[in-house]
């Protein structure tokens, strides 16, 4: 499904129904850029701090223009429905969204910047990709941080007494005649409504800034001029509260695009992608909040945000079987490969194809709706190949697999091909608790140190320095692993 402004509601509707039933969800992005220059691109010899740190100001630096959800669902099915014998099939609900920053809120613009690479809008162009329809037809979008701001900032000016405008020379006259006029309509008992014709924006701020020293005036637009309305402290008290529901309303339509993100966090479905930490980071500040300057704080965050990520391209660099038989990991090679073999081996029906994709692939290449549902069919197939093993939901080698993949991002550092974002945070957590257990030891031998020598012994106790593994609880890992079984027992790999 393409999805744009227009029809956006609709595909809201649609996606928070799939998202419940889903088993997995696949995702890829489009931007306008990568790297500024050769010396931010990622390199072998990066370390984690600087691998991140690159990341991060490309994501800082570059927008994202299209994001595509693919949603894959078990269906259960007949026996003699596959020439394999297998029973049932995936079902896959690809979303493509067209997304654009968010304009304006209420009427007042909103204001974000991001660069884009004439080699990537090259790119683009050449694999058909619609601008007009990106910036007129966009979903907007507005992150939580992004609206939190712009809600302080205008319930302020609502609520709150602004500092008063400076009058030029020139529009004193003005201020004078404007004065007097709101003199005599609080006089005047029966008139409720000034009518008040400006020229220009700040002759606006300077009628505002005197309806604002009266606590029983108001001001609002109509047909291009300014209205000045009178009302009882309570009544002005429920014009601001209205005006704030409106502001809020207003801050709910445009977020836009996520609240898709948000129902695919709350979900806590696995979430799968190719190569795909760059579009985690993306969408974590794109749609959420601005990133961490710490990896470790952004690990921490991201196992909140996503807490399953399963990375394509990790699975096939990581299993040296896979790699020898397609001698890629690029996805536009390897995707189409895997197909092909399911049609010569009548295992094609594993994955039944929305109408929108049954054409040949190479046509939608690049486009986010479709990297995202080749994403998810290559995790499909790449799992029934590994080991040709039984995946079924009742297989216990099915879990086994799926744990090797779990939350390690392909990063291609030296050595290390991964980074282990759970490792990360649980070697983090007993740090701290290792802290905590040598704090609480120190004051504990204190503690009969000092009781030792008010009793006159002279004697002193001696604490051994405990084992740190012996200290610490291996519940932040087994909690983690427990938190996730739900999930991956759901996840039928056939």
């Amino acid at each position: 499904m393409d999805v744009t402004r227009d029809n956006f509601e609709h595909a809201l509707a649609e996606f928070q129904q799939a998202i419940s039933t889903c088993d997995f969800a696949a995702i890829d992005m489009e931007m306008t850029g990568l790297y500024e220059d050769r010396a931010r691109q990622p390199s072998r010899l990066d370390t984690k701090h600087e691998r991140y740190t690159k990341l991060l100001q490309s994501v800082e630096s570059y927008g994202v223009i299209q994001v595509g959800i693919c949603l894959f669902s078990w269906v259960e099915g007949q026996a003699d429905e596959r020439k394999d014998g297998s029973i049932g099939y995936y079902e896959a609900r690809p979303f493509n969204f067209n997304v654009f920053p968010c304009t304006s809120v209420a009427g007042f613009p909103v204001e974000m910047h991001f660069g884009c690479k004439n080699t990537a809008f090259e790119f683009l162009a050449r694999n058909s990709f619609d601008f007009n329809k990106w910036v007129y037809q966009g979903v907007p979008y507005l992150n939580a941080a992004q609206a939190d701001r712009i809600r302080a900032d205008r319930v302020g000016l609502l609520t709150k007494r602004q500092p008063c405008v400076e009058v030029d020379e020139t529009h004193k006259p003005f201020v004078k005649e404007l004065e007097a006029s709101l003199r005599r309509f609080m006089k005047n008992k029966s008139e409720k409504v000034l009518r008040c014709e400006t020229a220009n924006s700040y002759q606006r701020k300077l009628v505002h800034d005197a309806v604002a020293r009266h606590n029983t005036l108001g001001t609002r637009s109509r047909n291009g001029s300014l209205e000045i309305i009178k009302g009882t402290r309570k009544a002005m008290a429920r014009h601001v509260a209205k005006k704030v529901y409106a502001l809020n309303s207003s801050i709910n339509e445009a977020r836009g695009f996520c609240q898709i993100v948000d129902l695919l966090s709350a979900a806590r479905k696995p979430v799968v992608g190719h190569n795909m930490l760059l579009d985690v980071m993306h969408a974590f500040s794109k749609f959420q909040q601005p990133l961490p300057a710490s990896r470790t704080e952004f690990g921490r965050k991201l196992a909140q945000f996503l807490p399953i990520l399963i990375d394509t391209k990790y699975v096939i660099e990581s299993t040296p079987a896979i790699k020898a038989r397609y001698r890629t990991s690029n996805l536009d090679e390897i995707g189409p490969m895997l197909e092909q073999e399911t049609v010569r081996n009548h295992t094609h029906g594993m994955i039944r194809n929305h109408p929108r994709f049954a054409h040949d692939s190479t046509h939608a290449m690049h486009e986010a709706g479709y990297d995202a549902y080749m994403t998810g069919a290559t995790f499909i197939r790449l799992l029934n190949l590994e080991g040709e093993l039984d995946l079924s939901a009742s297989s216990v080698s099915s879990e086994l697999v799926l744990y090797r993949y779990i939350n390690r991002l392909y990063v291609a550092l030296g050595d290390e091909l991964y980074w282990n974002l759970t490792d990360d945070s649980v070697k983090e957590a007993r740090a701290s608790r290792a802290k905590h257990v040598h704090d609480e030891a120190s004051s504990a031998a204190a503690a009969v140190a000092v009781a030792d020598d008010d009793d006159g012994t002279g004697s002193t106790v001696s604490l051994s320095d405990a084992d740190e593994d012996d200290c610490l609880s291996t519940d932040a890992a087994s909690a983690f692993d427990d938190d996730l079984t739900p999930e991956l027992d759901n996840l039928c790999l056939t």
